[in-house]
């Protein structure tokens, strides 16, 4: 395809792990932006980042995932297609993208695919079997992204949101299975129990999320 792909990554404190995704990203054979944002990292993730031929913005404080992905979609602008990865991915390939992007190519209705990670850990296999809702793998249609309204007040529910508002318009979604893709969880980042305080702050979130997404459709 021709046309440009906008990727967007939002990243906290992802500095010894978002390398490892870029340097698969932007070997990527497309025409091509990436941005990340980094939302009020406190190690060296934007730094990380800015080794990669790519655009860095940074918040000056943490804003939430939902505000950093509105940064990026204002930063970039308008595209025909867009990708949402996280920052702690383990094995992304190009293959894994191709999937994400593919259904959007054929069908031009279709809204958004949400990859569901099928990876070496089985407890994050058995959450996106579950709660695939949440996954932040996604590529979006242009027409999608563009009718929007802000993701601002989402924070770790964004991923709720367009789910829902997608369902709401009843638009096209697809769920490519991305076999050899995991991440790396909070306990792993964090530590058991800051793993789980950050865990439990993210439920919360999302939970907010599912139950007053209307209140922020205009």
């Amino acid at each position: 395809m021709a046309a440009q792909v906008h990727f967007l990554m939002p990243a906290l404190n992802e500095e010894p792990r978002i390398g490892a995704v870029l340097e698969s990203l932007c070997s990527y054979p497309q025409k091509k932006r990436i941005v990340v944002i980094d939302d009020g990292s406190t190690d060296g993730t934007g730094a990380a980042a800015a080794k990669f031929p790519i655009e860095v913005v940074q918040h000056p404080a943490n804003m939430g995932k939902g505000a950093a992905i509105q940064t990026g979609i204002e930063h970039l602008g308008p595209t025909p297609y867009w990708v949402f990865l996280d920052a702690d991915l383990i094995g992304l390939e190009h293959d894994h993208i191709d999937q994400l992007l593919e259904p959007l190519y054929r069908d031009r209705d279709m809204a958004m695919t949400v990859g569901m990670l099928v990876g070496a850990k089985p407890q994050v296999n058995m959450a996106q079997r579950w709660f695939g809702i949440l996954n932040g793998q996604r590529g979006l249609a242009g027409h999608f992204v563009d009718s929007l309204p802000s993701l601002a007040w989402s924070r770790f529910g964004v991923e709720i949101f367009l789910s829902k508002y997608a369902q709401a318009r009843r638009l096209p979604v697809r769920q490519p299975l991305l076999h050899g893709l995991t991440h790396y969880t909070k306990e792993e980042k964090l530590g058991f129990g800051p793993g789980v305080r950050s865990r439990m702050q993210m439920y919360r979130e999302c939970i907010y999320s599912l139950f007053y997404w209307r209140r922020y459709v205009v």
